[in-house]
């Protein structure tokens, strides 16, 4: 009985040291511009890290000029003013 509880003991120190962590890629900041659905404008996607999941601000600049007034809170966006030949 003594050894059961001795292995029984052993096991749940290795469980409880063995915690659940998010692996993750080393990756810079990323932003994909793909035409908008509706046929005017683009998409924009940006690239949120896994460390700054909590209210992460962004501003979006197409052509060397500010699109947005205040900062973005999502990591998506509609700029309908934008072209195909458009850098951002």
């Amino acid at each position: 009985m003594k050894r059961l509880f001795t292995i029984l003991a052993a096991l749940a120190l290795c469980t409880l040291s063995t915690q659940a962590q998010r692996t993750t890629d080393i990756l810079d900041r990323g932003l994909v511009a793909i035409p908008a659905a509706s046929g005017s404008g683009n998409f924009i996607s940006l690239r949120i890290f896994g460390d700054e999941y909590y209210d992460p601000e962004y501003n979006l600049y197409r052509d060397g000029v500010k699109v947005n007034d205040t900062p973005l809170k999502v990591s998506n966006y509609s700029d309908t003013a934008g072209k195909a030949s458009s850098k951002y």
